[in-house]
């Protein structure tokens, strides 16, 4: 093997060639076989032979450069990432440790073939107290003189030898298997391993070690498994502790968490509200808890193990070794899961925490490992809660209401430092948002005029605020419009400056036939519209004036020992009539209500009434909110004083929008058509043309009488006194019962009192 490796075929490591005498530019390129190639007549790599155009296809691909002499391939190529690992050490000397003359170091050697370069490593050990790691970074090495001219070579590494390198000398000790098998097949002979001598420093340290204690226990204890068992699982009681005694003292709500995993305890304190305790709930953090405390253990006499010290001496001759089976060793000095139960009592550091209850899944723990079956909780710890809430959580004595503001603005003020207003019920504004219930009224008064005046009351339920409107009546010199704004109101005949809050109507205050003094003003509320009465039907638990059930046990109880009677005097009302093709029993509303009132008198009112009969209604027949003729004369006065006339674009509208419509079309169809001709009607106006239109089964409008309620020409109505079109068309617009027909037998079916009749006869 060359000693001297070959330069790698880079710029710059290429010399001229100082024989060359032509310097003319040959002709690399040419065609061979139609094929366009390096043509140079040299064979491919280092050291071939000349081209010639009989050699085979391998041969088609010639070098520019390549060297007169030399091996196939060069040492940068052969050798890439081929490393030879030697094993030895060197003895460094120590002049100033006491009984360690030498250390001996281990080292690894790195021999790289690529470039006969050397590195010197030497492993890591933990708590050497020297620095190690790398001794000698990879170069090339030169021979200690007189050879110092020449570097440090394969040759020179072998196993039992010793080699200088820079100030210090190794001796090579071993190598890897892959280093032994190169240099055999380089004919050089490697001997057998050899060990390293040994190492003082080593053997004095391995001798401390022994002679101190062990920093391990000779047998693991198992907290892994009962960590994995019983992970997060809590036994969770309620206790309290009465400190009554002590000056100042009083009771306090405790919460006492037994941790299974590791048999530790935590208690909270449940502070009150505003109790002014300087804590944050905390009692007692985690931690085991001992049964009796006398002191604070020392250092080391809490521990997992017990070292026993088999031979005395002291530490350099004595013997210790661990407690392995706990001889002497007392742990029962501390609370276990067998130790609580529910009227228990636990000392916690010198205070009395009694246990008074538990909670679902540790009484299933104690069920399931125990046997315990009663966890009936103690009735002491209620007495002693009531008493102290009774002491110490009294009601805020709050003053008088001045009459400032409103009453809850002026409590909130008395209440915190930092004045904030008063709160409102999200839940209920959000699920009765513009859920409003309107309901007529007439006002009673001793002046003769105003009792001919017509309001309309309405109810918001989203925050519980009335607001009345005056409907304008021709001629009656009074100009309606908002009669009183939307508020809170007052129940009549209450003292409002005290400190209680005082009481507001409600929802349940406004059905027909009820009186209210609203502000001074008293009303007799006459009818409502269809929400209202749906609405009120629908939450019946809510209203039971409105709940069918109710009213029906009222008139059964009532017609019980008369029914055969009252029946027979009252069937010259009833008429047969046809509804739907069939013969139906009807009565009309007014009969209905005079016999209900004659049979019940005060103890039925006319909100009863009026479900009673919508509940039982023999009509089929849709009754619309607003008046189609009142409607229709509305639309005209508003296109006629808006001088609209372009009847013949909205048709040709409809025929774009719904080329397949003949004679119906959806009310959403309507709508567009409305807004795209530009129709100059009020959204309220719209709505209400919507409702009064003439409808299929399928709830498609008439194409022909919508036609007709846009052309004032064709279906002319009579003119219509100047009125406001949002209030006196479509705002309230009540429930008439005058003339409904109320199916009889269905009625007396839901009484029930046939079957009872017909027994007592039998």
């Amino acid at each position: 093997m060359l000693r001297c490796s070959g330069l790698p075929f880079l710029p710059g490591n290429s010399f001229p060639d100082i024989s060359q005498t032509k310097f003319n530019k040959s002709h690399h390129f040419d065609r061979w076989r139609n094929i366009c190639m390096l043509a140079d007549r040299k064979r491919p790599g280092i050291g071939g032979k000349q081209y010639s155009p009989t050699d085979g296809p391998e041969y088609c691909l010639p070098s520019l450069y390549p060297p007169r002499q030399g091996p196939l391939l060069p040492s940068w190529l052969t050798y890439d990432r081929k490393v030879l690992c030697f094993h030895g050490f060197f003895q460094e000397t120590l002049t100033e440790v006491d009984r360690i003359p030498y250390q001996i170091r281990k080292v690894k050697i790195l021999y790289y073939l690529e470039d006969d370069t050397m590195q010197v490593s030497e492993p890591r050990t933990m708590n050497s107290g020297i620095p190690q790691g790398c001794l000698v970074t990879r170069q090339r090495i030169p021979r200690p003189p007189p050879y110092d001219g020449e570097f440090t070579s394969l040759l020179d590494l072998n196993i039992n030898h010793t080699v200088q390198l820079f100030d210090r000398v190794y001796t090579i000790t071993g190598c890897d298997e892959f280093t032994r098998k190169f240099l055999n097949r380089l004919g050089i002979s490697v001997q057998e391993s050899v060990e390293p001598p040994i190492d003082p420093s080593t053997e004095l340290r391995k001798k401390q070690d022994a002679a101190k204690l062990a920093k391990r226990p000779a047998y693991k204890i198992d907290t892994l498994g009962k960590f994995l068992e019983f992970d997060r699982k809590v036994l969770r009681f309620q206790g309290f502790w009465d400190d009554r005694s002590s000056l100042f003292g009083d009771v306090h709500e405790l919460e006492v968490l037994y941790h299974l995993s590791d048999d530790t305890f935590e208690i909270k304190e449940k502070l009150p509200l505003n109790s002014g305790r300087d804590s944050n709930g905390m009692f007692l953090r985690r931690g085991r808890l001992p049964k009796q405390f006398e002191r604070l253990p020392v250092m080391g006499e809490s521990t997992p193990v017990t070292v026993l010290n088999v031979i005395g001496g002291g530490l350099k001759g004595g013997r210790y070794l661990t407690d392995c089976v706990g001889i002497g060793r007392v742990d029962d000095n501390y609370y276990k899961d067998s130790d609580l139960a529910i009227g228990k009592t636990i000392n916690v550091y010198g205070r009395r925490v009694i246990l008074t209850g538990c909670d679902y899944s540790t009484s299933d723990y104690y069920r399931t490992k125990y046997g315990i079956e009663d966890f009936t909780p103690i009735p002491g710890y209620s007495v002693t809660k009531n008493e102290f809430e009774r002491r110490y959580r009294r009601e805020r004595q709050l003053p008088p209401y001045n009459g400032w503001g409103s009453h809850e603005d002026s409590e909130g003020n008395c209440v915190t430092v930092e004045p904030t207003p008063p709160k409102i019920d999200f839940r209920k504004f959000v699920v009765y948002d513009r859920c409003n219930l309107r309901f007529g009224a007439r006002m009673i008064s001793n002046i003769k005029e105003n009792n001919d005046r017509f309001f309309v009351i309405t109810y918001y339920l989203s925050d519980d605020t009335v607001s009345v409107y005056e409907l304008m009546i021709r001629n009656s010199g009074f100009m309606g419009g908002e009669f009183m704004k939307r508020q809170r109101i007052l129940l009549p005949n209450q003292d409002i400056f005290t400190p209680a809050r005082p009481q507001y109507f409600t929802a349940q205050d406004f059905y027909l036939g009820a009186t209210v003094i609203l502000q001074d003003h008293k009303f007799h509320v006459t009818n409502a519209d269809i929400y209202a009465l749906s609405f009120m039907e629908t939450h019946c638990e809510e209203f039971p004036l409105s709940n069918v059930s109710k009213i029906v046990l009222k008139i059964r109880n009532a017609l019980r020992p008369i029914y055969k009677e009252y029946v027979a005097k009252h069937m010259a009302k009833v008429e047969h009539k046809k509804v739907d093709g069939r013969s139906v029993a009807t009565v009309t509303y007014d009969a209905l209500r005079d016999m209900l009132l004659e049979l019940l008198g005060d103890q039925i009112v006319e909100q009863e009434i009026v479900t009673l009969c919508r509940q039982f209604s023999a009509e089929s027949k849709k009754h619309f909110n607003c008046d189609k003729e009142l409607v229709r004369s509305a639309i005209h006065g508003e296109l006629t004083r808006q001088l609209w006339n372009d009847l013949e674009r909205t048709k040709e509208h409809m025929y774009h929008l719904d080329p397949t419509a003949d004679e119906w079309m959806s009310p959403r169809n309507i709508v567009v058509t409305v807004k795209a001709c530009r129709i100059p009607l009020d959204n309220a106006l719209i709505d209400a043309m919507l409702e009064v239109l003439n409808r299929n089964d399928r709830g498609d409008i008439e194409i022909r009488d919508f036609l007709n309620m846009l052309n004032p020409m064709e279906t002319p109505c009579k003119p219509l006194q100047p009125l406001n079109i949002k209030h006196d068309v479509c705002y309230f617009t009540p429930y008439r019962v005058t003339g409904n027909l109320v199916d009889w037998d269905k009625l007396l079916s839901s009484i029930d009192l046939e079957t009872n009749l017909t027994a007592q006869t039998s």
